[in-house]
């Protein structure tokens, strides 16, 4: 079972645009759970969390990742901040992905070429910290660290306003 782990930065409108996307992901059966790690301690964001079924803890920086994944109930993770958008059918590719390559963890790129460098030359060039978009194991997220360069999958993300 998938869980989503989403760092909320204080636009309710943004999170909602992310939930919005994960709602069908959980309706298939896919994605089982979300944990929503707010740093600002926002009452419409803890609001949105518990509308939705989402579990909220109050975390913020590097620690919300670490967090969120102690109170995951699945064993891989999507980390995700407010604001991500995966394009449709990311569901898909995920579950394609963690059938063929279970043991190495994959990012959703960023759309757009600026962003998708930063990433890129980010995981391949510095510290393989974690990072929204990964899809990876628990017990990595609980580490700290990727042991080995992501997977990139064939579908992106996008990023709403707040």
């Amino acid at each position: 079972m998938l869980t989503a782990v989403i760092r909320a930065d204080g636009y309710a409108s943004a999170l909602a645009a992310t939930f919005s996307v994960l709602i069908p992901a959980v309706a298939d059966g896919f994605l089982g759970h979300a944990v929503v790690v707010d740093a600002a301690g926002d009452a419409e964001i803890e609001r949105l969390a518990d509308a939705t079924g989402a579990s909220y803890l109050r975390a913020g920086g590097a620690e919300g990742w670490h967090l969120g994944a102690a109170e995951a109930r699945g064993d891989w993770l999507i980390l995700l901040d407010s604001g991500d958008v995966p394009q449709p059918h990311w569901a898909q590719v995920v579950e394609r992905h963690l059938m063929l390559g279970p043991d190495r963890p994959a990012l959703i790129p960023l759309r757009g070429v600026a962003g998708s460098l930063r990433e890129r030359a980010a995981i391949s060039f510095g510290a393989r910290r974690l990072r929204a978009g990964l899809v990876l194991p628990k017990a990595l997220v609980m580490a700290g660290r990727l042991g080995a360069a992501p997977r990139r999958l064939p579908v992106r993300r996008e990023r709403a306003g707040g």
